[in-house]
């Protein structure tokens, strides 16, 4: 498995017919975990939540998540669908689309078989994001976020403006995508370039921002399903578990933000200077996501680390197959 070549890592028709085909039918298996786990979707309670959210009487943060709850709704207008099946609709496109463009996504530094690999990872962790609730931004934030790292990482500046407004008004998650373009940008300490780069920064990331800050700025009032700061109750929940039964650890929720990609935390970071620079620069926001998502998130819920699967399986990727690892001045030229 050797390293991509320029014809290889393009995109073809051919390719995406044969494998989109594959990740069709991968895509159905994930909605059928997802709505086997997901009794509410079933029992009335997810549409009354839509007509709570398209009420605006909903908890924060769902209620600020415009897109999680207006695209389903568009599905029903136009198709005429029911809202059950507006949101299946929703789930299994998103999560195709993300697991198609992962492919192509990875063909940057692998061949095909390697990004036929990341994809089945990626496929096979998903499920473990999966229990009976009803926030449904998830299968949009994998798509977006995944095409926000690559308009990063290929300098496409109004793309990854674009995706990031689009994608954070589905989810705040991803306002963490200018911290990437800044650090991946960044060259040199000189006062000139630091500030040219800031306001650059700062200018992309502003429509996403202020769209964002208007929605909760309107929804100010209303409650919070849970407490905002979690810090202590996710330590409790880790400590409680790591006092119990090793034999009883598959059922430890808590463990699950370790679970989800099991020795990959520990390969994406080995040979770490070997790896090409986006994903050098990119993964320096790991530990704080990590840790904002500690402090204000419920860790147990580990789809909050699904995003991180696109550093973290390419990253793990260079580790486990060094003869796929350009030399350094290729991959430096090629980001530049």
């Amino acid at each position: 498995m050797g390293v991509a070549s320029k014809a290889e890592s393009g995109f073809s028709r051919q390719e995406l017919l044969k494998f989109g085909s594959v990740y069709f039918f991968l895509a159905l298996i994930n909605l059928e975990i997802r709505l086997n786990l997901a009794s509410f979707w079933f029992n009335g309670r997810l549409e009354y939540n839509h007509g709570e959210l398209l009420a605006f009487r909903y908890f924060n943060n769902e209620q600020s998540r415009l897109l999680q709850f207006y695209i389903p709704e568009g599905f029903h207008r136009l198709f005429g669908l029911s809202i059950i099946h507006a949101y299946i609709l929703q789930h299994f496109l998103f999560i195709f689309l993300a697991l198609v463009c992962f492919h192509f996504y990875l063909k940057k530094w692998f061949g095909v078989k390697l990004a036929f690999a990341g994809v089945l990872f990626l496929s096979a962790v998903i499920p473990l994001s999966c229990f009976n609730e009803l926030q449904e931004s998830q299968p949009l934030l994998l798509l977006t976020f995944l095409l926000g790292l690559w308009a990063i990482r290929d300098h496409r500046p109004l793309w990854y403006v674009v995706v990031l407004t689009l994608g954070a008004i589905n989810n705040e998650t991803m306002l963490v995508l200018p911290a990437v373009y800044f650090l991946y940008n960044f060259k040199r300490f000189e006062l000139k370039h630091l500030w040219r780069l800031s306001m650059v920064t700062l200018i992309g990331a502003s429509p996403a921002y202020v769209i964002v800050g208007i929605i909760r700025y309107i929804n100010w009032a209303k409650p919070h399903v849970v407490a905002t700061v979690q810090w202590r109750n996710n330590l409790r929940g880790i400590w409680g578990q790591l006092r119990t039964s090793p034999l009883d650890y598959w059922d430890a929720k808590f463990f699950y933000i370790v679970f989800v990609f099991g020795a990959f935390w520990l390969f994406a970071f080995l040979c770490y200077g070997k790896k090409p620079l986006f994903l050098r620069r990119a993964a320096l926001i790991i530990p704080p996501f990590i840790l904002i998502h500690m402090m204000f998130g419920i860790i147990s819920e580990v789809r909050l680390m699904m995003p991180l699967s696109f550093l973290i399986i390419p990253m793990a990727f260079f580790y486990l197959f060094p003869e796929t690892q350009k030399p350094q001045t290729e991959l430096e030229i090629q980001e530049t």
